[in-house]
């Protein structure tokens, strides 16, 4: 082998190996991925909306769960979650609750807003009829706030 044909070959041998390299892999923002999104993990508490409440609703987000209660009611844990990134500050969670007292448990399919230190949660099927329509409305007139803890009574805010 001449020289000639050795060079001819090494540099054919780099551009192939370059032009590899390059080529643009297809990640997409809508991909599923196991729990949850690591910027809406911690302790999000609402105000209360009548004086029957002893306290206002909260979300308490982990990893591999979520979990939500409102006043008076049963504690909803969520597990064997999964979520995907709609837009901006905007997930979508799906996963199994769990029955527990009054919750008949099943399948859950929600949408979590989050902005700052303030979460909103509606279902998915809300969210894909309306859009944000509900969320905005949540987010301003009752948002739950990141607290390390959990408060009672407190002020009334009314819709």
């Amino acid at each position: 082998m001449n020289k000639q044909t050795g060079f001819k070959v090494l540099v054919l041998a780099a551009v192939l190996t370059t032009g590899v390299a390059t080529v643009p892999t297809n990640v997409s923002a809508a991909k599923w991925h196991k729990g949850t999104p690591k910027v809406i993990r911690g302790t999000y508490q609402g105000k209360r909306t009548s004086a029957a409440e002893g306290f206002g609703y909260f979300y308490k987000v982990t990893s591999k769960s979520f979990i939500q209660q409102y006043s008076n009611m049963s504690q909803e844990k969520t597990i064997k979650l999964k979520y995907k990134k709609l837009k901006g500050h905007t997930y979508r969670l799906v996963g199994h609750t769990k029955k527990r007292g009054m919750v008949l448990g099943g399948k859950f399919d929600s949408v979590v807003y989050q902005k700052g230190h303030k979460l909103s949660l509606d279902t998915y099927k809300s969210y894909k009829k309306y859009g944000y329509k509900y969320l905005n409305r949540q987010i301003k007139k009752n948002p739950a706030k990141l607290t390390k803890k959990l408060k009672s009574n407190g002020r009334i805010v009314k819709y």
